[in-house]
């Protein structure tokens, strides 16, 4: 009989909570990804059973088309995590999970004023019980939108929906997904349901701003993505100076009315709003709009504008965060006039950004992310990870770990980690990074095919990034297809400069072998540094 949503159960020292989802060990918290969890969850809810990997991937990912080998993946965690002979491989088949369990259901807060939901009956109500806990702590911010009419306020409503989205990220049980898979659906004609299932999220919050003068106009509201009911919503005409006020009291609604059983937990909101300067997060949100655009032109504008913000906060993680990326863009982008001291400059942001707010994850991540540029790879590596502890549902940070990873020689680690970014954020802009990741750890093992096939895969998604058509001709030289690999070398470098010392920054392999058997990859494709 499969477990209720509703119960905890426990094998060994470990207990997988679903109502939480999370798992624990000797009463601690595991970090595990949401579809490692659920793929346990799943297994777990037919202990002694087989179940099918086709029931599984129906499970894990309804109405999404996703490899074998992501399931695969996920199992390998769980079994490194609670031991191999917990989950049982039936060959050809499926799998079976073989602890023995005993379930328990917890002690939940009473809550005043709450009514207890009506127990669905049958096989059908346990489906839609379960339907409903799936994604039941997950929220999506998308862009607001923009009444002014006018395309240069753009960076305001984006700007006021990213604030959101870091605020909400500081809870310790909500899960929301990342601003860059959320603002792929800026002014689609999909309702909100659709939107909720493409990105896993079951509640929605959504608005609109107008800036007039010294006046804010501004609506926003909560929207059950299953039920189909906004279950709070409001409107505020406000002076500008109270900007940074509602966009606390908003994210504090929004906690509150998702899950009022865990309102006790969260931090009440201050009585008072600490001291903003209004300008400085202007300059700040301007710099921002225009570096996800990514052009040389744009990151230059941005980097001017987090110029001017220094100067007004000179101690600023999140814009001493970002200015450091403005110099790591320019190396990615093979247009950096001077990589050594842009390096150098990113490197000594980074540090001034952690020292300045060791609780920053996007600080940690910035770090670790420079220091893979100055060959401290394991340094690196740690500053990810405590990013990732900071924020488990940080995709871009599982991205860049997953990509040192593979660059250390550890290809099953990465594959995990650029997998629980994919989950994270799955309409991320930098997908095509995390799967470049995966033909680079599968270079690493010598399986060329699939390489190739990520790379051809991580070339469709951004044409535009010569790196991706590097990686594609090191693996078409690898399998003896010179005229291809000729080719794709030619797509990355013609009208570009490109050496050695530019190869080493973006492609940092921690065994000699493995860089020497890309570079020789390249020499066969008729590179010459």
């Amino acid at each position: 009989m499969p477990s209720s949503p509703l119960t905890d159960s426990v094998f060994g020292a470990f207990v997988l909570q679903r109502h939480e989802r999370r798992l624990l060990c000797n009463d601690k918290a595991v970090s595990l990804g949401a579809r490692a969890f659920d793929v346990l969850s799943a297994l777990v809810d037919n202990a002694g059973k087989l179940v099918t990997k086709q029931q599984l991937l129906d499970a894990v990912w309804p109405g999404v088309a996703v490899e074998e080998n992501n399931l695969q993946v996920h199992v390998s965690t769980l079994r490194r995590l609670l031991g191999n002979e917990t989950i049982a491989t039936v060959s050809g088949r499926g799998y079976r999970f073989t602890a023995r369990i005993s379930s328990v259901t917890p002690a939940a807060a009473p809550v005043e004023g709450a009514v207890e939901a009506p127990k669905p009956a049958g096989v059908h109500g346990q489906r839609r019980a379960q339907d409903l806990m799936a994604h039941r702590r997950t929220v999506a911010v998308l862009p607001f939108v923009n009444l002014n009419g006018d395309a240069d306020q753009e960076y305001f409503s984006d700007g006021l929906a990213e604030d959101i989205i870091a605020q909400l990220t500081r809870s310790p049980w909500l899960l929301v997904v990342s601003r860059n898979s959320s603002f792929t659906y800026r002014g689609s004609s999909l309702g909100n349901a659709q939107i909720g299932l493409a990105l896993g999220a079951r509640y929605l919050v959504q608005g609109s701003v107008r800036k007039a003068g010294t006046t804010l106009r501004m609506t926003a509201e909560l929207v059950d993505t299953i039920t189909q009911e906004t279950l709070w919503s409001d409107r505020y005409d406000r002076p500008l100076a109270d900007l940074f006020a509602l966009q606390d009291q908003i994210s504090a609604h929004v906690v509150s009315t998702i899950e009022p059983v865990y309102l006790h937990r969260e931090e009440r909101v201050a009585s008072e709003v600490a001291q903003q300067d209004m300008q400085h997060w202007d300059m700040l949100m301007r710099a921002r709009w225009h570096f996800w655009r990514s052009t040389p032109d744009h990151v230059l504008k941005a980097q001017n504008l987090l110029r001017q913000a220094l100067e007004r906060k000179p101690d600023d993680s999140p814009t001493l965060s970002l200015m450091a990326f403005t110099y790591l863009a320019q190396l990615w982008g093979g247009w950096s006039q001077d990589p050594k001291a842009a390096v150098g400059e990113a490197y000594r942001l980074a540090m001034m950004s952690v020292r300045n707010d060791d609780r920053d994850a996007y600080a940690h991540f910035t770090l670790g992310t420079t220091q893979s540029l100055c060959g401290q790879m394991d340094a690196a590596i740690g500053e990810l990870e405590r990013a990732l502890s900071l924020y488990p549902q940080f995709a871009a940070a599982a991205g860049e770990l997953g990509r040192l990873l593979a660059f250390s020689a550890r290809p099953d680690e990465a594959e995990e980690l650029v997998l629980q970014a994919i989950d994270s954020s799955p309409h991320d802009p930098h997908l095509s990074l995390w799967v470049r990741t995966r033909a680079i750890a599968k270079f690493t093992q010598e399986n060329y095919v699939d390489a190739l096939r990520y790379a051809k895969e991580a070339v469709a998604k951004r044409p535009d990034w010569f790196f991706n058509h590097l990686l594609l001709a090191a693996c078409y030289a690898m399998l003896n297809n010179l005229p291809a690999a000729q080719a794709s070398l030619n797509t990355a470098l013609t009208n570009r400069p490109y050496n050695l010392g530019a190869f080493h920054l973006g492609h940092p392999f921690v065994e000699p072998k493995h860089r020497d058997k890309f570079l020789h990859a390249l020499s066969l494709a008729g590179w010459q540094p």
